[in-house]
């Protein structure tokens, strides 16, 4: 699978542009700790993973927020923490 910077851009705004025009503003995220699974793990559909650790939703928002205030460099990286937040604002979403 090849995936365009340009696609990936214009699918996330289209779909902040609905949950914009659909109302949602802001997002209230209750939960704060995940499951996290290794790199090696989470791509290996033939055996369970074993080496779980916990991920911090607010650890991610921190790092995230960091890179808007520009006291950190944006990287490659920061989707991983943005991923966290997104799949739970998704998973929640009544939308």
């Amino acid at each position: 699978m090849n995936i365009k910077l340009v696609e990936l851009r214009s699918i996330a705004e289209r779909i902040f542009t609905y949950l914009e025009e659909t109302g949602r503003k802001e997002f209230n995220i209750d939960e704060d700790y995940y499951w996290e699974i290794s790199k090696e793990e989470i791509y290996n559909p033939v055996s369970d993973p074993k080496n779980l650790t916990l991920g911090q939703l607010s650890d991610d928002w921190e790092r995230l927020t960091a890179i808007m205030r520009e006291e950190d460099p944006p990287i490659g990286h920061a989707f991983v923490w943005l991923s966290t937040i997104l799949r739970n604002i998704g998973e929640n979403s009544a939308y």
